[in-house]
């Protein structure tokens, strides 16, 4: 009896999947409402902005410093760089990036143009002195900045929320924060600054998985299972066993743990005064979904009025030559609503 009622939850369940699945006649309907709204931009000329600077120019510029922190919420050692002009003239302002899925912080200056694009905006008269935070996700590249589930020793956002802030407020005291990131690493900076909004005044996620229960099955089917046990065949094809090592193959447990959920629950007198900037390639689909992500979470940031800044960038793809051209603009957005903050 108890296997005949299992397979029949089963089966009205893939039925239910594959009845909600996103197809495109759906993406278009609801990428057409979202483009009607005024906080989002469309980027139709996507070359990139910054300009052209030789090796002895970005050296003469900027210093890259290089540290380890030990922590006791995790088992290794985490590697930071620090991104600096070699004169700060002001107090700084401190922006953490992080990266995506296997990628390191070093890619954020020698594939985002990080150098190239923040000298750019300095050359035309745009300037604030900004101490960049790039620190390695930890556990190869795939930690996604978050606490693996049963696993005491890979608790990477109560390092980053706690040890992290912790060494910035010493470093550089008083400083105004922002946080962004790219793909993994945009899910772990909407996420981290959702939950640390006393720490970070300026979030911003690029192409970021931030609905993340997409990245698992559709989320209509999530919460008929959401106190349930998600079988792993209904998890798309993308780092199965990985994602349920980090986050738990429990409906509720994903559910805690992704920004688009988190949005719904959030207090709305703590989003006050606090900036969000998210941003997507139109031709983020497959195999991630980043553009149905951004979409989820840009609804819900117009529903619960998060004040917020959107931009898609037309065929742009899943890389880091398109957040090579949208770091610009992020930029720009952080140095502008920091000015505000004086």
């Amino acid at each position: 009896m108890a296997l005949e009622i299992i397979s029949f939850l089963v089966f009205v369940s893939i039925l239910f999947y594959v009845v909600t699945y996103p197809y495109n006649f759906k993406l278009n309907r609801k990428l057409k409402r979202v483009l009607g709204f005024s906080q989002v931009e469309k980027i139709i000329d996507t070359r990139e902005k910054y300009l052209e600077f030789d090796n002895k120019e970005l050296l003469e510029e900027f210093i890259i410093e290089e540290k380890y922190l030990e922590s006791v919420h995790t088992s290794e050692k985490m590697r930071i760089l620090i991104l600096k002009p070699k004169v700060l003239k002001e107090k700084p302002l401190c922006l953490v990036l992080f990266h995506g899925i296997r990628d390191k912080a070093e890619d954020w200056i020698y594939k985002a143009k990080l150098r190239e694009n923040y000298l750019s905006l300095k050359r035309r008269g745009i300037q604030r002195d900004i101490v960049f935070i790039l620190p390695d996700s930890g556990y190869k590249g795939e930690s996604w900045y978050t606490n693996f589930y049963h696993d005491k020793t890979h608790q990477y956002e109560e390092f980053f929320s706690k040890d992290l802030t912790k060494f910035i407020e010493n470093e550089y005291p008083d400083s105004i924060k922002g946080i962004g990131g790219f793909s993994m690493g945009g899910y772990g900076a909407l996420k981290i600054g959702l939950k640390n909004l006393e720490e970070y005044d300026i979030i911003g996620s690029f192409s970021g998985a931030i609905s993340l229960i997409r990245m698992s099955i559709n989320r209509r089917v999530m919460r008929i299972f959401r106190y349930l046990y998600v079988p792993r065949f209904l998890f798309n094809d993308v780092n199965k066993s990985h994602f349920v090592k980090v986050f738990s193959p429990w409906g509720y447990k994903i559910l805690k743990n992704d920004p688009y959920s988190i949005i719904k629950v959030m207090d709305p007198k703590r989003l006050k005064g606090k900036k969000f900037y998210l941003s997507v390639g139109s031709e983020d689909k497959k195999p991630y979904l980043m553009l149905q992500q951004w979409i989820d979470v840009v609804g819900r940031a117009k529903k619960y009025n998060l004040d917020f800044k959107g931009k898609i960038y037309e065929n742009e793809y899943h890389t880091w030559e398109y957040i090579s051209k949208d770091i610009y603009n992020f930029l720009v957005f952080f140095i502008n609503e920091t000015k505000k903050r004086k």
